[in-house]
């Protein structure tokens, strides 16, 4: 099939969640289909990254994105019922882009990565729409409410009904909608009748992270992740503040390792902390999670699967993280990974596994063998070929798709 691709970042390099998902998407449907790939860029040095993405893409589209020319469109339409974030990635030059280029090329799906893109699909009737909404982002602001500052509670206390809404129009009228995980679907379905909601989740490169054989630093704990967004900032403060006192009471000489890329002031300040090392991005993750004793990952506000905990099961590493956390990975707590939710308990987790080798050995296993069993990016090839079996009686007696009805798309499923 040809294939249309939107993102609203450049899929390459994919060191962070959203691009890491999108690029191994398109990575394994070019395997199978023919792609062209319509992405914005935030820099131009940006377009040095296109060759990877040219190896897989028939051609590949960049749009420029001005950050104040994208502020000065949410704050121009604020009056709309769409989301800010949806405001934020309104474009002229790239629905004109789009426009070309449905009008010069025929396509048979479209798939569209994150909600915030599919307003420039909204009338294109004639292709088989995916919108790859990944997470329930209105869930994940929910969670974060209690944790903001008075200003941003006040402003994402007025998106979050505004996301809520807009996810459901993009699950409604959109021929498909993928989550990352089956605690998402049941999140959207309810309020989405007859949507047809499909749960295609992450894969982890388990060639690349992998035990190595060494010695971990036994005292050491790590904690993974882009240190720009806030449900990493706040998992990341409150394991320095309320969590590492109480682990270092007991295991006096225990240090965190802080790693990850755009680590800011604050972020830099917490290096200050006693037993604290900021070390920003690193060029090899594996043999960074392979040095360390246990993954720490409390994070309090979040959807979705985090690749971070995937990533550092698939290592071997032992991890504690929350509940939250582990709706969307679905792992065995006590088995595959330990759970705690708040400071006294995670940092008795913590010490736990300080101070038995074997339970960390034997966690690291389980989770590796976990990740291996049930996190593969050949779901999403999977599921195209489902798409493409649908779709070739319609494909081989006319050139277009025609947009069903609710009840049709629901008996998809």
């Amino acid at each position: 099939m040809r294939i249309l691709c939107l993102t609203p970042r450049l899929p390459y390099p994919p060191y962070r969640g959203d691009r890491l998902r999108a690029f191994h998407i398109i990575e394994r449907l070019a395997e199978e289909h023919e792609l062209s790939l319509v992405s914005f860029i935030a820099e131009r040095s940006e377009q040095d990254h296109l060759a990877p993405l040219r190896s897989l893409c028939r051609d590949v589209h960049v749009v420029m994105m001005s950050y104040l020319r994208s502020m000065a469109s949410v704050m121009g339409n604020l009056w709309r019922s769409d989301p800010m974030q949806a405001l934020f990635y309104r474009s002229e030059k790239m629905r004109q882009l789009i426009a070309e280029i449905l009008k010069a090329n025929h396509f048979d799906v479209a798939y569209v990565h994150l909600f915030r893109m599919a307003p420039y699909l909204a009338d294109a009737s004639q292709l088989y729409r995916i919108v790859d909404m990944t997470d329930v982002i209105s869930k994940g602001i929910g969670y974060s409410l209690p944790y903001r500052q008075p200003a941003s509670r006040v402003i994402y206390h007025m998106e979050k009904p505004r996301i809520s809404r807009y996810e459901c129009w993009v699950a409604q009228n959109f021929e498909e909608t993928w989550l990352i995980s089956e605690a998402e679907r049941q999140v959207l379905a309810p309020t989405c009748p007859g949507a047809n909601i499909q749960v295609v989740t992450n894969g982890v490169d388990t060639e690349h992270f992998h035990p190595i054989g060494q010695p971990c630093d036994p005292k050491s704990l790590i904690f993974v992740g882009n240190l720009s967004v806030f449900h990493n900032v706040d998992a990341v403060i409150h394991l320095v503040r309320d969590v590492l006192p109480l682990v270092r009471q007991q295991v006096p000489d225990c240090r965190l390792n802080i790693v990850g890329a755009n680590s800011g002031a604050r972020i830099q300040r917490l290096g200050k902390e006693p037993g604290v090392t900021v070390t920003g991005f690193v060029p090899d993750l594996n043999d960074c999670l392979n040095r360390s004793a246990v993954l720490v990952a409390p994070l309090r506000a979040v959807a979705g699967v985090q690749n971070k905990v995937l990533e550092a099961m698939a290592a071997g590493r032992p991890v504690v993280t929350t509940r939250l956390v582990n709706q969307g990975l679905g792992a065995q707590p006590d088995r595959d990974l330990l759970v705690a939710d708040d400071a006294e308990k995670t940092a008795n987790q913590i010490v736990t596994l300080l101070h038995n080798e074997h339970l960390r050995t034997q966690l690291g296993q389980a989770g590796r063998q976990f990740v291996r069993r049930k996190f593969k990016w050949d779901d999403a090839a999977e599921r195209m070929r489902a798409v493409e079996a649908q779709l070739i009686p319609i494909m081989t007696g006319s050139n277009n798709f025609r947009s069903r009805s609710n009840r049709d798309k629901a008996a998809t499923r």
